[in-house]
C-alpha cells in the first residue's frame, strides 16, 4: 500500500514546495493510517516538520475528549507535533442555519488554515470517493459533482484516495497500529453512513470489482471535465473585456460548454451556492438580455451581448476643455486622436468617414470634450433632431457605453459625438479649409 500512496504524490506533484505538512488526524483508522505512512517516509518526501492537526467539535462528549487523548498519545510517540482545535458545532450549527455536517466542515477546513503548514493532508480514500459520488448523485450533480474527490485543491492533498478502506485496514494491522472508532459512524443516522452501510454493499454485490470500475469512470469524467474546462477557460478569456464579457463568443458553442463556461465566471466571481437554475437564468440572459441574481445575491446584467456583474457604474460627469492644436488627448473614459485635414481630403473619403469629420470654422472656440447629459440632442447629417435616449435605443447602444460615450460640444451646442459622428452645422463643405477627425485609440491606462 505505501507504494500506491507514494505513487500518488509523485503522480499528482503533492509534496511540491511543502517542508510542513498537516495532517488532520481524528484518531480514527484512515488517518491514523495517513500520519504512519508520511512519518515513516518524511524524510523520503522531503518533510521537514509534520504537524498532526486535530479538531474537537464538540459534539460526543466523552467519546470526543478520548479521542483528543489518543491523537495526542499518537503523536507523541512517533515524534509528530500535536495541535489541537476546539469548536462548538452544534451550538455554530444553530446560529448558521448550517446542518451539523455542514458546518463541522466549514469549522475544520478553517483550522486547518490557520494551522500554519504549507500543505494539509486529509485521509479520503478510494470508499469515501465512491460514497461522495453517490451522494452526490443523488441530488443530481453536474460533471464536476461525478468527478468525485480532487486528489488536490489548493493546499490540500489525499495522498490516499486510490486505496481502499480494504487496504487501510489491512495496514493498520500489519503495522500493529491501534485506532478509535468514532460511534456516530456506526448509525445510519447520517447520508454518508446510509451509503456506507447499505448502497455501497449492494454494489459489491452486483460487481465485486465495483471499486475498480468507480475508478476507470471516474477517470473517464474527469478526462471529460479536464477538456470541457479548458475550452471554457480559453473562450473566457477571449471574451474578457473592459469591464464585461462579450456574450457573441460564446454563441455558437454546445450547452454543455456554456453551462462550464457560466459556472467559472460565477466562481470567478465570488458566488455562492451556484445552482443549475442559476446557470440556466444566467445563460438565457446572456441569449436574450435582461439581468438576474445569483448565489450570494450578486446582479448579473446582460445587455447588447455585454455582461456585466453588479449595478453597471455610471461614469461621473467630466468637462474638459478641446484644443484643436493637439494630435491626442486623454478623457476618463479613453485615449482619442485628432487628425487635420484640408478640402482637397475630402475627395479620398466615403460617407462614413465624411460623417465624422468636423469643419473647425464652423465651432466657436469655447469647446469642451465631456460625456454625455440627460437632455441631450443632435441632429445629425441628413436627419431630424434626436434625443440621445432615442439613438441609443435606435442603434442598439449599451448602458454601460452610453455614458462613456465622448461628446464635443461648443457654446451653441452638440458638435460631435462618439458612435453618431458630426451635427449636421458642424459638417464639412465644399468652403471648408480646415478638417478634423477625432478617433478613440486606447483606454485611458494604455
Amino acid at each position: 500500500m505505501t507504494n500506491k500512496v507514494l505513487k500518488t504524490i509523485n503522480d499528482y506533484h503533492m509534496m511540491s514546495d511543502c517542508e510542513t505538512l498537516g495532517i488532520g488526524l481524528s484518531g480514527g483508522a484512515d488517518s491514523v493510517c495517513l500520519a504512519h505512512i508520511m512519518w515513516a517516509n518524511k524524510e523520503f518526501l522531503g518533510i521537514k516538520n509534520l504537524k498532526g492537526i486535530h479538531i474537537h467539535h464538540g459534539i460526543r462528549g466523552d467519546e470526543a475528549d478520548r479521542d483528543l487523548e489518543f491523537s495526542r498519545k499518537f503523536c507523541e510517540k512517533l515524534g509528530i507535533e500535536f495541535v489541537v482545535f476546539y469548536a462548538d458545532v452544534p451550538a455554530e450549527a444553530e446560529k448558521t442555519g448550517e446542518s451539523v455536517e455542514e458546518c463541522a466542515r466549514r469549522i475544520r477546513y478553517s483550522f486547518f488554515e490557520k494551522s500554519g503548514c504549507d500543505k494539509i493532508a486529509t485521509a479520503h480514500n478510494l470508499n469515501d470517493n465512491m460514497e461522495t459520488f453517490i451522494f452526490n448523485l443523488s441530488r443530481g450533480a453536474s460533471l464536476s459533482g461525478l468527478c468525485g474527490i480532487p486528489y488536490v485543491r489548493d493546499i490540500y492533498i489525499r495522498p490516499l484516495l486510490d486505496c481502499s478502506r480494504k487496504e487501510i485496514e489491512e495496514y493498520i494491522e500489519t503495522n500493529n497500529l491501534d485506532f478509535v472508532t468514532d460511534s456516530t459512524n456506526l448509525c445510519d443516522d447520517y447520508t454518508r453512513n446510509k451509503i456506507r452501510h447499505n448502497i455501497l454493499p449492494e454494489l459489491f454485490q452486483l460487481n465485486p470489482s465495483f471499486d475498480n470500475a468507480f475508478s476507470r469512470c471516474v477517470d473517464s469524467l474527469n478526462s471529460v471535465k479536464s477538456f470541457v474546462t479548458e475550452s471554457a477557460e480559453n473562450l473566457i478569456e477571449k471574451s474578457r473585456c473592459d469591464g464585461y464579457f462579450d456574450c457573441s463568443v460564446f454563441e455558437p458553442c454546445h450547452i454543455a460548454l456554456k453551462m462550464q463556461i457560466v459556472s467559472l465566471i460565477l466562481k470567478e466571481q465570488n458566488a455562492k451556492n451556484i445552482s443549475r437554475d442559476h446557470i440556466n437564468s444566467v445563460i438565457y440572459i446572456m441569449e436574450n438580455g435582461g439581468s438576474t441574481f445569483v448565489g450570494g445575491n450578486i446582479k448579473v446584467n446582460v445587455c447588447d451581448k455585454k455582461l456585466f456583474f453588479g449595478e453597471i457604474e455610471k461614469t461621473e460627469y467630466f468637462e474638459i476643455p478641446f484644443s484643436f492644436d493637439v494630435s491626442e488627448f486623454i478623457t476618463p473614459v479613453g485615449k482619442y486622436s485628432v487628425n487635420i485635414y484640408d478640402e482637397k481630403d475630402l475627395q479620398n473619403f466615403n460617407k462614413q468617414t465624411m460623417d465624422n469629420l468636423i469643419d473647425c470654422d464652423k465651432i466657436s472656440f469655447d469647446t469642451i470634450v465631456r460625456n454625455r447629459r440627460d437632455g441631450d440632442s443632435v441632429q445629425l447629417c441628413g436627419r431630424p433632431n434626436k434625443t440621445f435616449k432615442k439613438l441609443f435605443n435606435e442603434n442598439k447602444i449599451s448602458v454601460y457605453e452610453r455614458d462613456r460615450m465622448l461628446v464635443l460640444s461648443d457654446e451653441k451646442g452638440i458638435v460631435w459625438t462618439e458612435f453618431f459622428g458630426v451635427a449636421n452645422h458642424c459638417k464639412p463643405d465644399k468652403h471648408s479649409k480646415k478638417i478634423i477627425k477625432i478617433s478613440k485609440v486606447g483606454k485611458n491606462n494604455d
